[in-house]
């Protein structure tokens, strides 16, 4: 039964409800649940403490991991694209230069007024690969399966690069949660909630590049029309009424 599922209302779902209803035999031999002799009083308890072992495992899993994280250690097992794993130590990261390379010009395209749709299409003409497809190419450890244009980027993928502390050479712990060990779905922590540790790589991105950038992502603006973005978006104000100064144009004046 513990094979069958941890789950003791799913597992209680299937074994007394779908299972019946389809005409399915359901057997399990280690714990003697024959369907056809009918259902064991116990087999309803013994579900429970199959869910309470599960769930013992993962407080101590997860004890680890938070000792672990709170020690200094990476918790991720891929580095950020820019980074690899040290060959000489796994728990260290050292430059790609390749892969750092275009996380510079992403940084660069940021700072000229490029917001992240631009960046990626600039990517993409480019004929850049992608996070995914350059790790493929690489022979290195990936998590996402590959997509079908490996010089497509999204801009979600670059909001996410040019978010990135790590790339200032900083170790960031604890950025993500779950719910339940029975739940998949990740969840992200408030940046307070984040450990940081300083120093411990080499830095891709100078600091006061990276600040830069944040300052632009949070006073975003969409481009006008004619593909232009204010250079001075998010950083000029009204005096009346304290509102976010725009550039706009209007739709029928010619682009000279």
């Amino acid at each position: 039964m513990s094979r069958f599922g941890r789950n003791y209302l799913q597992v209680g779902m299937y074994t007394e409800m779908l299972f019946p209803e389809y005409g399915v035999h359901f057997i399990a031999v280690n714990d003697g649940v024959d369907s056809v002799r009918g259902d064991s009083e116990f087999t309803a308890i013994r579900n429970v403490f199959n869910e309470m072992y599960a769930k013992d495992t993962s407080k101590k899993i997860r004890a680890t991991w938070q000792s672990k994280g709170r020690s200094g250690e990476h918790l991720t097992t891929i580095p950020p694209y820019g980074y690899k794993k040290d060959p000489e130590d796994k728990k260290k990261w050292i430059v790609d230069e390749a892969a750092a390379a275009v996380v510079q010009k992403i940084f660069s395209l940021c700072v000229d007024g490029m917001g992240p749709t631009q960046i990626a299409k600039w990517l993409r003409t480019n004929k850049v690969l992608n996070p995914t497809a350059y790790a493929r190419a690489k022979g290195l450890p990936v998590s996402n399966k590959s997509t079908a244009d490996p010089y497509k980027w999204t801009n979600e993928t670059v909001s996410r690069m040019l978010e990135r502390v790590e790339y200032l050479g900083h170790t960031v712990n604890f950025k993500t949660t779950k719910q339940s060990f029975k739940s998949k779905k990740k969840l992200w922590n408030d940046p307070s909630e984040w450990v940081i540790f300083e120093n411990t790589q080499e830095p891709i991105i100078e600091e006061s590049v990276f600040l830069i950038v944040q300052n632009i992502r949070q006073g975003r603006r969409r481009p006008t029309k004619m593909g232009e973005m204010g250079m001075f978006s998010g950083l000029l104000f009204c005096s009346d009424c304290g509102g976010k100064m725009y550039l706009c144009r209007a739709n029928n004046f010619k682009p000279e």
